[in-house]
């Protein structure tokens, strides 16, 4: 069975229609607790556009790259913030799904390639509450054909005095059964010095920077250690590895120590089986993107949410 073609998505009762253009900045939602400050815009996505700490002298620390107030394409948006990945993260083979004898592409126009972490991004998400150091964002996606399950999905971030929570959740509002994964994409700062470590049960990375699925696999690695030359990963020019949770654990710790020793950066997840970990050549930023099935095996590696289920991602990043 296959679904019908964007084109008629538009056509269809329900639709949220298709992807926008361009995404603009508007006023963000200003959080703070402490010393430390965020900005939340909900009209680009749901994307947490900054993170900083102030210090004694009034002066701000960002440790993700802070987005900027410029309108963007959805399509090629800026390399900033962290914003919630949803229904499925990173791309599925072919922009293809393969679900119980259905095939649907989910590929959406005009958006060229709409099919790289989904919706949530690239959506306007609706403010549900709001305090001086927390927001809740709800997104409610009705059916379409590139996505034929109406879901409802809701992100808190929630600031400390040592860090920030965001919550990431997705419930099934169709009848039938849906498949799901969801991730969460921070950009941290990433400059020459700056020092990454984690552990991982394996890590895999794809053969080259042509093949964005993961096929190389080191196993039982343990820690791992990178130190930015400002961008990449390894000696082999690959800028993605992708690790698996150590299994004596079940979570990610992935701490970015700053040059210098005075800033530091930790994300951890207790509910993510994988954490993509991107860095390319030459550019000063890192992401550490817990996720909750495999790259390029959505087809298999996925949660199946009933109607009226939910499925959860979480993140904490301690700031230091």
């Amino acid at each position: 069975m296959t679904f019908p073609s964007a084109d008629s998505a538009q056509t269809q009762a329900g639709s949220p229609g298709p992807t926008p253009r361009i995404l603009t900045p508007g006023k963000p939602i200003r959080l703070s607790k402490g010393s430390l400050v965020a900005e939340v815009q909900p009209g680009c996505g749901g994307r947490l556009a900054r993170l900083a700490r102030r210090d004694t002298r009034g002066d701000l620390f960002d440790y993700l790259v802070p987005l900027g107030n410029e309108p963007f394409s959805s399509d090629e948006w800026p390399k900033a913030g962290a914003f919630p990945m949803l229904p499925y993260t990173n791309m599925l083979r072919d922009d293809t799904l393969h679900w119980r004898e259905r095939t649907i592409g989910v590929r959406e126009a005009p958006a060229a390639s709409s099919s790289l972490h989904g919706w949530g991004l690239r959506r306007e998400w609706d403010v549900v509450d709001e305090s001086p150091d927390c927001c809740v964002l709800q997104l409610d996606s009705p059916a379409q054909p590139e996505w034929p399950w109406h879901y409802q999905a809701y992100l808190s971030v929630s600031l400390d005095e040592q860090g920030v929570d965001m919550q990431l959740s997705i419930t099934n509002l169709s009848t039938e059964d849906m498949p799901a994964g969801l991730g969460l994409h921070p950009y941290f700062r990433w400059p020459a010095g700056a020092r990454l470590t984690f552990e991982s049960e394996a890590i895999w990375r794809s053969p080259s920077e042509d093949i964005r699925w993961p096929s190389e696999q080191r196993v039982h690695v343990g820690a791992m250690e990178v130190v930015s030359v400002g961008g990449g990963l390894d000696t082999g020019g690959r800028s993605t590895w992708f690790a698996e949770a150590p299994s004596e654990s079940g979570r990610f710790d992935a701490r970015i120590d700053y040059a210098g020793g005075l800033r530091s950066a930790t994300v951890r997840s207790d509910n993510a089986a994988w954490l993509v970990v991107h860095s390319p050549a030459g550019r000063p930023y890192l992401c550490l993107e817990p996720s909750t099935h495999r790259v390029g095996e959505f087809d298999n590696d996925h949660a199946v949410v009933a109607h009226g289920q939910t499925l959860d991602l979480s993140m904490r990043i301690d700031l230091a």
